[in-house]
């Protein structure tokens, strides 16, 4: 029981941790979530060399703007794709587990019958596995 709590434990707190660094993806398309609107492109004025000069100063704010922006956006972007590796990675893993538990029951299956049908010598011959999803599913990540 203390086990089955303890995996719930470690699951919520990456679901918590997941979901407060998680962008959105929708329609195909990944958008920082915890970053804010990324902000307003500035305005080049050259009407006149004093509205240039305000222009110029308006473009050094938004690049320091725009620094932090993209800074937070990458930290959100690497923080969810390791997630989400971690994630496919230990379904990955689930999956081969189960696979490598019904081969064995198979192959131990398929040693009783054939230990009992040597006995009756009824010569019937059996079926082989087909390959498990994935191809080898040598315990790489497939995506």
């Amino acid at each position: 029981m203390s086990r089955i709590i303890y995996i719930s434990s470690a699951v919520a707190l990456l679901i918590t941790a997941f979901a407060a660094n998680a962008g959105t993806f929708e329609k195909g398309a990944w958008s920082a979530s915890g970053c804010g609107a990324m902000p307003e492109t500035p305005v080049v004025d050259s009407s006149s060399v004093d509205a240039f000069n305000r222009s110029v100063g308006k473009i050094n704010e938004w690049q320091q703007q725009i620094q932090t922006y993209h800074d937070c956006m990458i930290k959100e972007a690497n923080a969810d794709n390791a997630a989400i590796n971690r994630s496919a990675t230990s379904e990955q893993s689930r999956i081969n587990e189960a696979v490598e538990k019904v081969n064995k029951e198979a192959a131990a299956g398929k040693q009783k019958v054939e230990q009992t049908s040597s006995r009756s010598s009824s010569g019937s011959s059996f079926p082989s596995l087909t390959p498990p999803p994935g191809g080898g599913m040598g315990g790489q990540p497939g995506y």
